[in-house]
């Protein structure tokens, strides 16, 4: 008679070396085995994983298939081993290593902060807080740690101790650029990290560039007055947010707020005057420490005025003194603001003329006056606009008998 000879079984899942993916409530994998139908069945086939007992049940086929739960951790090399049983009470095992994953791996994430603090007395208390995926991920502690700093354990500030919120409050003990790292963990001991850097200044009143405009610069002005850029440059080793006061020209000063290291804003000037204008800035720091400049500038007429006469007799007879005359023109009205036209003889009348134009705008006028006696009149006609800017046309008007 033969021998007896120990079952004999094929293991086609998992393979050695196969992913198991594990989250909070552990994992699972389907353990399949085969066997040729020469076997003397039923095998008894005992399951045992990470050293847990084992799981036995009858197998009485040519295949077998049953899902295995495996628990939480750890992440890396676990172990699954069968042994097969026949009646006869011999028995075979083979064993397999596995290959743990984390299918929920923790995350975190920082909230934002002031990367730039300024420091009114030491130790200085740098505040930081963040989130993580919590209960989804077992997450079990977040700790934290500074280049030249300190480190520990962060607070748990989530609602259900999940640790889903997080707070670090960590005493720096002196200027200087602080590199720093947070690092959560879970059950499985999978870890994740953020990171960031924290430079700390003693307290000083605000350092700023002023771009422009430069000293000296031009303000086009027209009727509606004029704009101006204005642009801020600053380092980011600044104690952030800037309040930025802008007064020009004596009026009210506008407020805003510079978060970077760069501020721009299109600041309007009004009509008048033509000429020197000024401009401050002021910033200051969430300390209430504040730096100014002032500058000067020059208003200009963007659009200065015209102004033109209609033709007219130069030479004209008088029948009866004081004579009459009459003289119409022309300028460019409301696109230069034109607020009047006025009118001089040399030894003779002067005044303002009048304003013909459909829209009151003076882009029409007519002077009418007397000239008292015979001669040669020269006049001239000078329209003025919103600015003070003036321009003139003349002429001459003989009178003879």
């Amino acid at each position: 008679m033969a021998e007896a000879l120990p079952p004999a079984f094929t293991w086609t899942a998992p393979t050695d070396g196969a992913a198991l993916d594990v989250g909070p409530g552990g994992g699972q994998a389907e353990v399949r085995l085969t066997a040729g139908s020469d076997q003397f069945q039923p095998f008894t086939v005992s399951i045992t994983r990470d050293g847990l007992p084992a799981l036995t049940e009858q197998f009485s086929g040519t295949s077998y298939a049953k899902t295995v739960t495996f628990g939480p951790a750890p992440v890396g090399a676990r172990s699954i081993s069968v042994k097969c049983a026949d009646p006869n009470g011999l028995s075979s095992t083979q064993t397999r290593s596995l290959v743990g994953r984390d299918s929920v791996p923790p995350t975190v994430t920082l909230d934002p902060f002031s990367d730039r603090q300024t420091a009114r007395s030491f130790p200085h208390t740098v505040t930081l807080t963040g989130r993580t995926n919590g209960a989804a991920s077992a997450v079990t502690g977040v700790a934290f740690a500074f280049a030249n700093g300190p480190s520990g354990s962060a607070e748990d500030t989530s609602s259900g101790r999940d640790w889903s919120a997080w707070r670090v409050q960590a005493p720096l003990a002196t200027t200087g650029t602080y590199p720093f790292m947070v690092t959560v963990t879970n059950s499985r001991r999978s870890t994740a990290s953020a990171s960031g850097t924290i430079t700390l200044v003693a307290q000083g009143p605000p350092a700023f560039t002023w771009a422009t405009p430069a000293v000296g610069d031009m303000v086009d002005l027209g009727p509606a007055g004029g704009q101006v850029a204005l642009r801020l440059t600053s380092g980011s080793d600044q104690f952030y947010p800037f309040t930025v006061s802008i007064a020009h020209d004596g009026l009210p000063a506008t407020t805003d707020q510079y978060t970077g290291t760069e501020f721009t804003k299109t600041v309007p000037f009004g009509p008048t005057p033509v000429g020197a204008r000024s401009i401050s800035v002021t910033c200051a720091d969430p300390n209430g420490l504040s730096s100014t400049q002032t500058r000067s500038l020059m208003g200009r007429d963007s659009v200065p005025p015209t102004a033109a006469l209609n033709p007219f007799e130069g030479n004209q007879t008088v029948t009866s003194l004081p004579h009459p005359i009459t003289l119409t023109g022309t300028t460019n009205g409301a696109p230069s603001g034109i607020t009047e036209v006025s009118y001089a003889f040399d030894n003779g009348p002067s005044g303002v003329a009048q304003d013909t134009s459909p829209g009151g705008d003076w882009s029409a006028w007519r002077l009418r006056d007397a000239l008292p006696t015979t001669g040669s009149y020269t006049f001239r006609v000078t329209a003025t606009n919103s600015r003070g800017s003036t321009v003139s046309a003349s002429g001459t008007i003989n009178l003879h008998l």
